[in-house]
């Protein structure tokens, strides 16, 4: 009798874990759907003064206020952070941020601005890309590459490529020797006593 009773208390709890494991699974994935917000992108310049102006409205063109924007410029390996940690629209859905004056750019000055928003809790995640001439230009001179470590293979010293080819060629010799002295040695007869 005592046994059945055990039996009956532990099947009650895993019976109430399991319910309470799919309670909490509904309660995740009946959460609303979230929303598109849509962000529009305008410019200034005035004074020596690069402003990004983003307007951000919901589907029904109501402004949406409180909603963080996270602003960057696209870097050869990544997105650079511009603005300030946290810019949050106002009661009217705009955010201004100054742009810095001395960012480099392409060879025209062209920069690609990022606007994104991420992680919200009712809005789904949004980038949105402009190229705009704010960038200082920059010249790549590729006619004065000479040989240096830091250079192309095309252009690497000449040492180098002499002594990594040497070493190269030392380790397959090496490695061909002790094949064949491997071969040798099984050729050899024993002697008979």
């Amino acid at each position: 009798m005592k046994n059945k009773k055990h039996i009956y208390i532990q099947f009650l709890k895993i019976v109430s874990l399991i319910s309470l494991l799919f309670f909490n699974a509904s309660i995740m994935y009946s959460q609303n759907e979230m929303e598109d917000a849509v962000v529009s992108l305008s410019f200034s310049e005035e004074n020596d003064i690069k402003t990004i102006i983003a307007t951000v409205i919901d589907q029904t063109g109501l402004p949406i206020e409180g909603l963080e924007l996270y602003f960057y410029v696209q870097r050869t390996f990544s997105l650079l952070p511009i603005g300030e940690g946290f810019n949050e629209t106002d009661e009217s859905g705009v955010v201004e941020i100054e742009f810095p004056n001395d960012l480099p750019g392409d060879a025209e000055g062209n920069v690609t601005i990022v606007v994104k928003i991420t992680e919200s809790d009712l809005y789904n995640d949004l980038a949105l890309e402009t190229i705009k001439n704010w960038g200082i230009p920059v010249l790549v001179d590729k006619a004065g590459e000479k040989r240096s470590l830091w250079a192309t293979a095309a252009n690497a010293p000449v040492s180098l490529i002499t002594s990594v080819s040497l070493m190269i060629i030392a380790i397959w010799y090496i490695i061909f020797y002790i094949v064949f002295k491997l071969y040798k040695i099984s050729k050899i007869k024993p002697l008979k006593s």
